[in-house]
């Protein structure tokens, strides 16, 4: 995965610059014809993270897709006490919150605790934002007038984080299929992300219609802050066309000159978020909230990260990495899954209901708390364990 960025900072490429005809690394090198032709599994990386069912579904965005086409088809609402169609949607997004959503943000805490080699480097500081996020979860919890503000620009950096992955996620189907771009290249698709960042941010200060959160279940209603004039969200909706076309440009450059056809997956992984605001409209707000999250972003992470931690342990002898989906029966995912559900759960959901039924705040305040110190520690830790220039996660991502 690409840095998944660092406090709204800007990323640039997990793996080394390269022009599209001299790519190398140390990691993984172009083998010689000979080898090539002796090993043919072992010379160029697997084209997928698991498999390509789980891949198109879980990390490419198919499974988001289907559950907004369901979604626009039926013209329903998500909602628990809806009609039957608003039922199902709403069920569907309330499992995916706790299997998916749940379990994604403990996985960072897996890999910074359970990884050897990131727990040596990183263990330390990691544990001190800790400390500082849930000072922060405290603040929210007793200070009333902090809790919109940090609510706020949680969900502010939330955009930024999950288009980040995306960007990130893109890279590395690229990099898999040796379809290697150029520094100028990258730098176009890294602005078409940057400026969809940053129009659903403006967005959500310039426009009351996407500035007005009704959070978990309807515990708490966020108020709209009208920071910016309505004209900047114009513009940079504007901005954001004129980087999805010189984006679909170099695509189409790179096929005619180069006839190197952009991966399928790591298009679709691109587009999702970029394209889906557009699509959502004034419905947007409720597909990022309760589709968008857990069938795209949450299950995009848990699939590099099984994938991650499957690789990092070692494949049994005679599994190719081809078959690495094979590992998802085995008992030891079984263990790495629980583990990290049922400590997002019980801080997710059992944490802020407790705090509610004990403490003198409502339910949404306790939640609200919680959310805000699981998600900044998330987010910040995400980017130091992503951003790591070691030529062996260089070779665990893409291998």
């Amino acid at each position: 995965m690409d840095e998944i960025t660092s406090s709204f900072g800007a990323q640039r490429n997990l793996l080394p610059e390269t022009s599209s005809n001299s790519y190398q690394s140390p990691s993984f090198a172009p083998a010689t014809a000979a080898t090539a032709a002796a090993e043919p599994n072992k010379t160029a990386p697997y084209g997928w993270i698991l498999n390509p069912t789980i891949d198109i579904l879980f990390s490419c965005g198919g499974l988001f897709w289907i559950l907004f086409a369901a979604f626009v088809l039926t013209g329903s609402q998500i909602n628990l006490y809806g009609s039957p169609p608003a039922f199902c949607l709403a069920a569907i997004s309330v499992i995916g919150a706790h299997l998916l959503g749940d379990a994604h943000q403990p996985a960072t805490l897996w890999r910074v605790y359970f990884s050897k080699s990131t727990r040596e480097k990183l263990g330390v500081p990691v544990t001190i934002l800790l400390v500082v996020a849930i000072g922060l979860g405290i603040w929210t919890y007793a200070v009333p007038a902090a809790t919109a503000f940090f609510l706020k620009l949680t969900l502010a950096w939330g955009f930024q984080h999950q288009l980040a992955q995306s960007y990130g996620m893109t890279l590395v189907y690229c990099y898999k299929r040796k379809y290697y771009m150029t520094k100028i290249e990258k730098n176009i698709m890294f602005f078409l992300v940057q400026a969809t960042t940053v129009f659903l941010i403006v967005r959500m200060f310039s426009l009351k219609d996407f500035g007005t959160y009704s959070l978990f279940n309807k515990a708490y209603d966020l108020p709209y802050w009208g920071l910016l004039p309505e004209w900047t969200s114009t513009v940079s909706q504007v901005v954001v066309q004129v980087a999805l076309l010189m984006f679909v440009a170099m695509v189409v450059r790179k096929y005619i000159k180069q006839k190197q056809l952009f991966p399928l997956p790591g298009l679709l992984t691109i587009s999702t978020l970029t394209v889906m605001p557009f699509l959502a409209q004034n419905s947007f707000i409720m597909v990022w909230m309760f589709i968008s999250q857990w069938f795209f972003h949450s299950s995009q992470y848990l699939v590099i990260t099984t994938a991650f931690y499957f690789k990092e342990r070692g494949l049994p002898e005679g599994v190719p990495m081809c078959e690495i989906a094979k590992m998802l029966k085995t008992k030891a995912f079984a263990k790495y899954y629980l583990s990290i559900f049922v400590f997002g759960f019980l801080c997710a959901f059992t944490l802020p209901h407790w705090l509610s039924e004990h403490g003198a705040v409502s339910a949404g305040t306790a939640f609200a708390a919680v959310y805000v110190a699981m998600n900044l520690h998330h987010f910040i830790t995400d980017a130091f364990i992503w951003r790591l220039r070691d030529p062996a996660v260089q070779k665990l991502l893409v291998a």
